[in-house]
């Protein structure tokens, strides 16, 4: 097969090049998400006492717990404050460029005037109003996108059962309609929706492609959320609040509280620490989102009034005031992976870095070609740089312009990192000497994780290679090098590797593992002993959404690529040496993955996490070492490359197709020149 060398400029793109929808809502950066419902009335109080346990927003289960006196409260709701024009205003103010509109909460309260329920703040409220409605005209008035927040589950509705107190819970056949029938009113009766937030509810993978495909049917540009699950998401969505410290290889979005501790409004949350203080954590994290490549939604929580709370008001407003000098360097730029903390303008020759008050100097690497002139973009200021003999560059006497000066380094054509540097002496290129590209990978809110969707390497100029894949990738379709590539089955050899060369030390030891599938943080286990050998079969009683951890030193006599085989239940998480190797969940019957382990001379950690995703009594893993396994290769030209190229960038990736975030499985793919 034939294929074209990655140019920089490409590399630079490339993250987002395959979600053309998504430019515009990319763009954004900075966006204003809404918590408002019937919740709001009680202010995180219920009989008079402050309901401390959960998010204010979900009262009902974790205060109220009698659906009939929770209810009573839409007789009250009025939201007399709520003035669609005025957040509006406010959003502008803050800097925001969209606003994401709890349409339904998990009380199955609706904002809007829906067919399907009476329970809407339209024909069950004195309010008599569609907040829906007035929240769209109001953003479409302004110029503002929006997007509306929708509950997959439903304490409301009838036929929404069983419910539980971890929110993920199955949707029945019966709800699914229901839910496709408010996601289809949504869509048709409010204009342009450029973003529905799904959230929590563990859905069949036939529901996640029901509602992917019926949003996009409706509204063919409307970006759908990484938590409809089962990897059906234009964009990945992290978990709440929290912030990637990876590089994502797809559109992803952080959505964050003011306080972690809840969304809705909380009439006795401690305010305490200053605005001023707040804006600048909020700050920092809304940096540290738009330099890695993403989208920062930033909650208020509006009181039963719907009025806006003041502390919160004043915290958006001072992030409006910083970010209004330093438009440039946040709205529609490109991350800057080369640089920490810098972003790259559309056309990739403005470099964007942000300084945190109190540095004065800053060192670059390398780069594709040197600095035209640096200045700061909030004063006009001119910053001295120098360019080093070896090619780096020192940036000196940086003014000080509060939290963070900005500093523009502009350059005569797209800038990037001189990679020559990176370019890899090795004659194999595999999953151990390769840059892993990650996704967020979400079957549901709990069961999501970082997941490895391809693998790129830096080396010298080629004409040809050969690509080398086991059985476990045989048959799969490829993205390599932009181009799709189905990897052939004909003509195996057989590897056979031998086993008698690796032992390992001792059982297997586990401990329980809370969080999320994805908190793989084994340092925070208590680790027991079991009496489990390395390839027997090992089973746990976990309830639902639970996760246990299992570690095995394993002693190699010399490196090499072990062939094992995990057959597991549920989820499965693999880990070599602290890095990640793969992850799989399977919601129906048992799963298999074959992975190469590169195991070094001397002692190596295998550590495995299990994860209860369905809620049976247990789960169990097996991994098997295999004495033989089918490889095949195929051989591959190059384009040639440009004379002024000294590298070639080599990715091998999961092909841009649905479900989008799902893990690559590729840990068996090398190349050798």
């Amino acid at each position: 097969m034939r294929l074209r060398f990655l140019s920089f400029l490409f590399l630079l793109l490339a993250p987002l090049s395959a979600f053309a929808q998504a430019s515009d809502w990319f763009g954004d950066k900075y966006s204003m998400f809404i918590h408002y419902g019937l919740y709001s009335l009680f202010g995180g109080v219920f009989d008079g006492e402050p309901v401390r346990e959960g998010y204010s927003e979900q009262i009902l289960t974790f205060g109220v717990h009698f659906s009939d006196w929770y209810e009573a409260a839409a007789r009250d709701f009025v939201a007399g404050s709520f003035d669609a024009d005025s957040i509006v205003a406010l959003a502008k103010k803050a800097g925001m460029r969209s606003i994401v509109l709890t349409a339904k909460h998990h009380d199955g309260f609706c904002l809007f005037k829906t067919a399907t329920t009476k329970y809407n703040s339209f024909d069950g409220t004195p309010a008599h109003r569609d907040l829906v409605a007035e929240m769209a005209e109001a953003c479409h008035r302004a110029g503002l996108g929006f997007g509306v927040y929708f509950s997959l589950i439903d304490w409301h509705y009838p036929y929404a059962v069983p419910f539980t107190s971890h929110n993920a819970d199955p949707v029945t056949s019966a709800h699914h309609e229901y839910n496709k029938a408010q996601v289809t009113e949504l869509l048709s009766n409010y204009g342009t929706i450029d973003e529905i937030w799904f959230d929590m509810g563990s859905l069949t993978e036939h529901q996640s492609a029901e509602l992917y495909a019926l949003v996009h049917s409706l509204q063919p540009q409307c970006m759908v959320s990484g938590r409809l699950g089962n990897d059906y998401a234009d964009f990945a969505v992290m978990p709440d609040n929290a912030l990637p410290d990876y590089a994502m290889d797809m559109p992803w979005q952080t959505a964050a509280s003011i306080f972690p501790e809840t969304w809705g409004y909380r009439s006795w949350q401690d305010h305490s620490t200053s605005a001023e203080t707040k804006a600048a954590e909020k700050l920092r994290d809304l940096i540290h989102v738009v330099t890695g490549g993403g989208k920062y939604l930033l909650n208020i929580g509006p009181m039963g009034s719907g009025a806006v709370v003041p502390y919160e008001r004043e915290v958006l407003e001072r992030m409006g005031a910083f970010l209004d000098p330093l438009k440039e360097a946040v709205y529609g730029t490109r991350p800057a992976r080369f640089v920490p903390n810098a972003t790259l303008s559309s056309d990739g020759k403005s470099l964007y870095l942000f300084v945190e008050k109190g540095t004065s100097s800053v060192s670059l690497p390398r780069l594709s070609s040197s600095p035209l002139s640096a200045r700061t973009v909030k004063g006009g200021l001119e910053v001295p740089f120098e360019v080093a003999t070896c090619g780096s560059i020192a940036l000196t006497s940086i003014p000080d312009e509060g939290l963070y000066t900005v500093v523009c380094l502009r350059f005569p054509s797209p800038v990037t990192e001189d990679f020559t540097a990176r370019i890899l002496k090795d004659s194999v290129l595999d999953a151990r000497n390769a840059e892993p590209l990650y996704t967020h990978s979400s079957a549901d809110y709990y069961a999501s994780f970082r997941a490895v969707s391809g693998y790129r390497w830096v080396t010298k100029p080629r004409e040809k290679a050969t690509l080398h894949y086991t059985e476990a990738e045989a048959g799969h379709t490829v993205s390599l090098n932009g181009a799709r590539l189905t990897l052939p089955t004909s003509n195996p050899s057989f590897y056979r590797p031998d086993l008698s060369k690796v032992t390992a030390k001792g059982t297997w030891e586990k401990g329980t593992a809370r969080g999320l599938f994805g908190d793989f943080a084994p340092e925070k286990v208590q680790f027991g002993k079991t009496d489990c050998a390395w390839t027997d079969e090992v089973r746990d009683t976990l309830d639902v959404h639970r996760g246990m951890m299992h570690r095995l030193t394993l002693t190699a006599d010399e490196a090499m690529n072990l062939p094992v085989r995990f057959d597991f239940s549920d989820g499965l998480f693999v880990a070599l040496n602290g890095t990640p190797v793969d992850a799989a969940l399977q919601r129906e019957g048992d799963g298999t993955l074959t992975l190469l382990l590169p195991l070094r001379k001397g002692d190596n950690l295998v550590e495995v996490k299990t994860y209860n995703l369905t809620a049976g009594a247990e789960t169990f893993f097996r991994m098997m070492p295999l004495s033989e396994i089918a490889t095949y290769e195929m051989t591959l030209d190059f384009d040639p490359v440009p004379r002024e190229m000294q590298t070639l960038l080599v990715e091998i990736k999961r092909p841009h197709a649905l479900p989008f975030a799902a893990p690559a499985h590729l840990s068996g793919i090398s190349l050798t020149f």
